[in-house]
């Protein structure tokens, strides 16, 4: 059996001058999911009435979102505002808890969601949207 591991200590990183660099004070994050899309295609004809999927071939990453502790100072989180202002996708990278797996992508960053709670640190909730085929190694 696999040891099994928390999940403190994912590491996600933003292209910086060519660079991947590691993302500050990621307080929480979502590694993303993987989808194959599938259609139905039921033949009248079809044994017992029962549903027939084929695949269509498209698979996409879906988006995923991280809490980080802001600072719109830090060099990482100007790489975030700067991929927002940005019409061109920035490459990024997840190195899961261990670092057995890394998932290599290019994506978009569609939502900077501003957190200032009373009793809280402030926060940014950042959403991100992958495109194209990733490389996992």
């Amino acid at each position: 059996m696999a040891t099994v591991i928390g999940g403190f200590g994912l590491v996600v990183k933003i292209s910086i001058s060519s660079t991947l660099t590691a993302i500050t004070e990621v307080i929480e994050g979502e590694i993303p999911e993987f989808e194959k899309f599938i259609a139905e295609m039921t033949p009248h004809s079809a044994t017992g009435g029962y549903a027939t999927h084929v695949a269509t071939g498209k698979r996409k990453m879906n988006e995923f979102k991280l809490t980080l502790g802001w600072d719109s100072d830090d060099s990482t989180h100007a790489a975030i505002i700067a991929a927002f202002d940005s019409n061109d996708a920035v490459n990024m990278s997840v190195v899961c808890p261990a670092a057995d797996e890394t998932i290599a992508f290019a994506a978009h960053i569609t939502k900077l969601g501003r957190i200032s709670a009373q009793e809280d640190g402030y926060k940014c909730d950042v959403t991100i949207q992958p495109t194209g085929a990733p490389n996992i190694t």
